[in-house]
C-alpha cells in the first residue's frame, strides 16, 4: 500500500484543521477500496461507556454497602462504623488491586495470542458477576440462605474484579490497532476514552445518588448498575469485532503448553523485562507510576468529602459527575485542537508542553483542595483537573508509537499493571492518612484535616520531576522519528484489517 491509501488508513485523523474535522465519529474514511463509516467506532465506546457506567453507578453508595455489612454484623454505634468503613473500603481496594498486578500481564498478553474480543468478552462476563454479587442482602439473599455473610459477597465481588479487570487496557490496545502510530492520532484516540469516562462519571455518580435518594435505599442503583453491565455485553457481543486480525497476532507455540516463553509472556515478569530492555519506556514509567499514585486520592475522597465538608451521598455523586464533565470536555473534545496548534507553534516541544504544565497544574491543584475550608469552593478547582487530564493521553501515545503491533496488548497492559501498583500504594497510604486526621492523632494531626491532600500533592510534583527528566533523555520528537523509521510501529496495519467488519 503506498503513503496515500496508507494515510487514508481505518485510524485517519487530520494533521491541520483545514482540512476539516475528520475524526471516526464524523467523516467516513477511505481504506483502498473499504469504507469505514462514522458509526464504525460507536459499538466499541458505547460498550465501555455503558460498563463504566455500571461502576460509577455505585461510586457514591459504595461507602453505604460497606456500612450495611458492618450494621448486619451488630454494630450499631455510628463513629465506628465510619472508622471500621474506611478500614474496609481500603482493604477491598487492596484486594482488587493486588490480584489486578498479576492478571493484567496475563489478560494484556493473551489479546496479543488470542485477540481483543476473546478477552474483552470473558472481562465483561466477569463484570456482570461482580455486580450482582453486590446486590444488597434483601435482593441477593432471597436466592441463598442466610443473611449475615454480605461482607463476604463484596470480598468476592472484589476477588472476582482483580482476576478479570481489563476492559480499559484492552480498549486502548484496540484504539491503538487502529491508530496508525502518529503522534497527533494516538492521544486523541485515547482522548476518546477520556470523552467515555466523563460521559460515563458523569451520569453514573449522579444517577445513583438521585436513585439513592428518591428511594432511600441501595437496591435500585444496584438494579440499574446490572442493567447497563448486561447492556454493555449485549453491545460488544453482537456489534465489535476484532480489531487485531489473525496476521497480526503474537503466534502461539505449536505446543503452547509446553513453551517456557508462552507462560512466562503472561506473567507480571515478561512486563518487567520489557522495562529493562527499553530504557524509553522505562523513564515513562515512573511518571505514570507516581501520577496515578497521586490520582488515586480521589477514591478517597468520597469519604475524605463526607467528613470534612458534611457532605450528603448526593452532592459527592454531584461532584463526581462534574469531575467526570470536565475531563470529559478537555480530553475529548478540546485535546485535538490544543494539540494541533501546539504542534503548530511548537512542533519540537508541543508534546513535552502537554506533559509539564498539566502535572504542575496538578500538584497545585491537590496543594489547594487541602486549602480548602468550604466544599463549594471545590467546584472552581475542576478547571484545574480538566487541564491535568491532558497528561496521560499525550504520555501513552509517545509510548505506544515506539512499540510493535503484536506487543500493543502487553504494553498498554503494562500501563495498567503501573497504575495498580498505584492504587495499592494510594489504598495503603491515604485511608491511613485519613484515619489518622479523623482521630486527630500520628501524623494527620500534624498535618491537619487536609493532610489527605498535601500527601498528593507531594507525590505528584514527583511525577512532574521525573517527566522532566524523562522528556530531556527521551525528547517526544526523537520518539516520533523513531517511530517513522521503524515501521513496525505503524502496527495498526489498517490496510490489513477490513474495517466494515467492526459493525
Amino acid at each position: 500500500m503506498n503513503s496515500t491509501s496508507e494515510d487514508r488508513g481505518c485510524s485517519d485523523l487530520l494533521n491541520s484543521e483545514d482540512r476539516g474535522r475528520s475524526d471516526l465519529f464524523n467523516n467516513g474514511i477511505n481504506n483502498g477500496s473499504q469504507k469505514l463509516r462514522s458509526p464504525s467506532l460507536l459499538p466499541l465506546l458505547a460498550s465501555l461507556f455503558f460498563y463504566l457506567l455500571s461502576i460509577s453507578l455505585l461510586i457514591p453508595i459504595f461507602p453505604d454497602l460497606i456500612a450495611l455489612s458492618i450494621t448486619q454484623e451488630g454494630t450499631d454505634d455510628e463513629d465506628e462504623i465510619e472508622i471500621l468503613t474506611t478500614e474496609r473500603y481500603g482493604l477491598l481496594q487492596v484486594i482488587k488491586s493486588v490480584l489486578d498486578l498479576f492478571s493484567l500481564s496475563v489478560l494484556g498478553a493473551l489479546s496479543d495470542y488470542l485477540g481483543r474480543r476473546r478477552v474483552l468478552l470473558f472481562c465483561l462476563i466477569m463484570a456482570l458477576i461482580q455486580v450482582i454479587l453486590l446486590s444488597p442482602p434483601q435482593i441477593l439473599f432471597n436466592f441463598w440462605s442466610g443473611n449475615d455473610n454480605y461482607y463476604d459477597c463484596l470480598i468476592i465481588s472484589r476477588v472476582l474484579s482483580g482476576i478479570s479487570d481489563g476492559v480499559i487496557p484492552i480498549t486502548f490496545a484496540s484504539l491503538t490497532d487502529l491508530s496508525g502510530g502518529d503522534a497527533l492520532r494516538l492521544p486523541i484516540f485515547y482522548g476518546k476514552v477520556g470523552l467515555v469516562l466523563g460521559l460515563a462519571f458523569t451520569t453514573g455518580p449522579i444517577t445513583g445518588a438521585i436513585l439513592y435518594g428518591a428511594t432511600g435505599g441501595i437496591s435500585v442503583p444496584v438494579i440499574v448498575s446490572i442493567s447497563s453491565c448486561v447492556i454493555s455485553l449485549c453491545i460488544y457481543y453482537f456489534k465489535v469485532n476484532d480489531t487485531l486480525p489473525p496476521s497480526r497476532r503474537t503466534g502461539l507455540p505449536i505446543r503452547w503448553w509446553k513453551s517456557f516463553e508462552f507462560w512466562f509472556s503472561l506473567t507480571p515478569l515478561n512486563q518487567i523485562k520489557f522495562l529493562l530492555t527499553s530504557p524509553l519506556l522505562g523513564a515513562y514509567v515512573v511518571v505514570y507510576f507516581f501520577h496515578e499514585f497521586a490520582d488515586s486520592v480521589y477514591m478517597s475522597w468520597i469519604i475524605y468529602f463526607e467528613w470534612r465538608f458534611n457532605w450528603s451521598v448526593m452532592l459527592v455523586g454531584i461532584y463526581i459527575s462534574f469531575v467526570g464533565i470536565v475531563v470529559g470536555v478537555f480530553q475529548g473534545i478540546l485535546l485535538r485542537p490544543i494539540t494541533v496548534r501546539l504542534n503548530a507553534a511548537y512542533p519540537n516541544s508541543f508534546e513535552t508542553k502537554l506533559m509539564l504544565v498539566p502535572l504542575l497544574v496538578s500538584t497545585l491543584h491537590f496543594a489547594i483542595v487541602g486549602v480548602v475550608s468550604k466544599g463549594v469552593l471545590l467546584f472552581p478547582l475542576l478547571l484545574m483537573s480538566g487541564i491535568g487530564s491532558f497528561c496521560l493521553p499525550v504520555l501513552r501515545g509517545v509510548v505506544l508509537r515506539t512499540q510493535r503491533a503484536e506487543n500493543f496488548g502487553a504494553v498498554n497492559s503494562l500501563f495498567s499493571t503501573i497504575g495498580v501498583v498505584s492504587s495499592i500504594s494510594g489504598n495503603i497510604v491515604y485511608p491511613r492518612v485519613l484515619k489518622s486526621s479523623q482521630e486527630g492523632t500520628g501524623f494527620g494531626a500534624m498535618l491537619g484535616e487536609g493532610g489527605l491532600n498535601y500527601v498528593a500533592a507531594a507525590i505528584m510534583s514527583l511525577s512532574f520531576f521525573a517527566a522532566l527528566r524523562a522528556t530531556r533523555l527521551y525528547n517526544p520528537v526523537d520518539t516520533g522519528n523513531l517511530a517513522k523509521g521503524g515501521g513496525d510501529n505503524k502496527a495498526a496495519a489498517v490496510d490489513e484489517i477490513n474495517c466494515n467488519e467492526l459493525l
